[in-house]
């Protein structure tokens, strides 16, 4: 890949956008929703539980049945349960347990302080059992939490259901290590995608950088060709100007209907301050107007000005030898330097001398200049 930097920067700038997105929102946020809602059916169970087993508790006392053999029933009915996620306990009202999954707590005091819940009200909510478990100190924590509480009918006996928090931090991790998983193939996915996109971009760019470019070589080539037309036209005129020279000069008005052009003019009467100065033709550069007044330079780079407009100057000048670029300048085809091309479709003439002011051909005029030039 030639943009291999690009890839090399997009997949860095994604892998480290996306770890921080997964490490420190989107995983936090999935695992407290997944645990509120497991916590919440949790804690459905358990009241239905405790409820029936109270209702049932109730009934065999009223049916005189004695105490000791109902907690009796009791113990062998959960006996073993505080592996699961969640299992009932039995306690009286002075904070005694009399009934246990676990028989080594029998007859010991219920001294689970850390759940200000279960000592507040007798059912919690799943969203409330998962921020007290985030705030329990794991060192300080026990097994199992109160979830849920409810008191038998006319006896002083009180029903607990616990939930099994090794068993909640398990399955939490358990969920983690999944969804360690997906978030790889997740990220692969999107890196990938991510990849193809910048490819598609990168291509579609390339694509108009090469037209650009080609364009670019053609409007080189179509330079390269206008200004060796001008070398060689300033070659040919300086070669017909010598053979001019050469003979005789004469000078013949007509005023016949076929012909009533003007010869065009030798010299150009100009001004420097108050004297005149006569400019010959061929020692013109460049004449320019600004703030209304026309200005002659000549080779030398010598500024004078005229009394004439651009207009009025550009009817006597030989066409052949001088061009009107725009309507602020008229330039000498030997005095032309270099020609350039000018944003898309205009073109700047760079004069010898340096002209002081910008010389553009518009897009209008070019392909009069082009003729002009013989292409």
């Amino acid at each position: 890949m030639r943009n291999y930097k690009i890839y090399l920067y997009a997949t860095v700038s994604f892998l480290l956008v996306y770890v921080l997105a997964i490490s420190f929102m989107i995983h936090p946020l999935l695992v407290k929703q997944k645990s509120i809602v497991q916590l919440q059916n949790t804690i459905n169970l358990a009241m239905k539980e405790i409820q029936q087993m109270s209702l049932l508790t109730a009934d065999a006392l009223t049916h005189q049945i004695s105490k000791e053999t109902m907690l009796n029933s009791i113990q062998k009915a959960i006996a073993g349960s505080d592996k699961e996620n969640m299992y009932l306990s039995v306690f009286d009202w002075s904070g005694t347990i009399v009934c246990h999954p676990d028989v080594t707590k029998l007859r010991s005091k219920n001294e689970q302080k850390s759940n200000s819940i279960s000592n507040m009200k007798s059912e919690v909510t799943g969203e409330e059992l998962y921020a007290l478990i985030q705030n329990t100190d794991e060192k300080n924590s026990e097994a199992s939490e109160i979830i849920a509480l409810r008191p038998v009918a006319n006896s002083d006996l009180i029903m607990a259901a616990h939930l099994n928090l090794e068993n909640f931090t398990q399955q939490t991790n358990t969920f983690t290590e999944e969804a360690k998983t997906s978030y790889l193939l997740l990220g692969l996915l999107l890196l990938l995608l991510l990849l193809i996109v910048i490819r598609l971009v990168s291509v579609y760019y390339e694509q108009i950088i090469e037209r650009k470019t080609a364009k670019l070589e053609d409007g080189v080539l179509n330079l390269s060709k206008l200004n060796d037309s001008l070398e060689n036209y300033q070659k040919s005129i300086a070669e017909l100007k010598t053979i001019s020279e050469t003979k005789t000069e004469e000078t013949v008005e007509t005023t016949t209907e076929e012909d009533n052009k003007e010869v065009p003019k030798q010299r150009l009467l100009t001004y420097i301050r108050n004297e005149l100065m006569p400019i010959a033709i061929e020692d013109i550069s460049y004449i320019y107007v600004e703030n209304s007044i026309s200005y002659v330079v000549r080779k030398d780079g010598k500024r004078f000005t005229a009394n004439d407009s651009l207009d009025q100057i550009y009817a006597t000048l030989d066409p052949k030898l001088f061009f009107r670029a725009n309507r602020q300048t008229i330039v000498a085809i030997y005095a032309i330097d270099k020609i350039i091309k000018y944003g898309n479709s205009a073109l700047k003439i760079e004069m010898q001398p340096v002209s002081e002011i910008d010389i553009i051909i518009g897009k209008n005029k070019v392909a009069v200049f082009k003729r002009w030039l013989d292409l």
